[in-house]
């Protein structure tokens, strides 16, 4: 995982060492073309990894919000299916993709926690929690 802070300071103890050359304004602008790469590179690597639209099957893919059944529609910040929505309060990397996500759901207008870990495989996302596992696969 890229860690910004450390491109951002990196990027800024470059410019600081051109700076005694006589390169001030070069070496800035390189400074922060350099961490805006990596900083994109960070957010499209965030937008890749468990968000998208899962179902059990690619069938119900298909299936609109507003019907039983329909697919799960997972963000950085929660997900939606049909009835239940759910708001993520915290969002854990355990490493190459996995995460402990920690939040509350309203399902049918009834408010309750959560705690799941999700595992993203290739295009399968394996929920896991005290039930048990779910296995869904990434919508086209």
């Amino acid at each position: 995982m890229i860690n910004k802070k450390a491109i951002a300071m990196s990027a800024y103890s470059f410019a600081i060492r051109a700076s005694h050359h006589s390169q001030t304004a070069l070496a800035a602008a390189l400074a922060v073309a350099i961490a805006s790469v990596f900083a994109a590179h960070s957010a499209k690597a965030a937008d890749a990894t468990f968000a998208g639209t899962w179902a059990d099957d690619l069938a119900q893919c298909k299936t609109e919000q507003d019907i039983a059944g329909a697919p799960m529609i997972v963000t950085k910040s929660g997900y939606n299916q049909h009835e239940t929505h759910c708001r993520f309060k915290s969002v854990k990397d355990r490493g190459p993709g996995e995460w402990n996500v920690a939040g509350s759901c309203s399902v049918e207008g009834d408010e309750q926690p959560i705690g799941v870990t999700l595992t993203l495989s290739g295009d399968t996302l394996t929920m896991t929690d005290a039930a048990g596992s779910r296995d869904l696969l990434r919508c086209p």
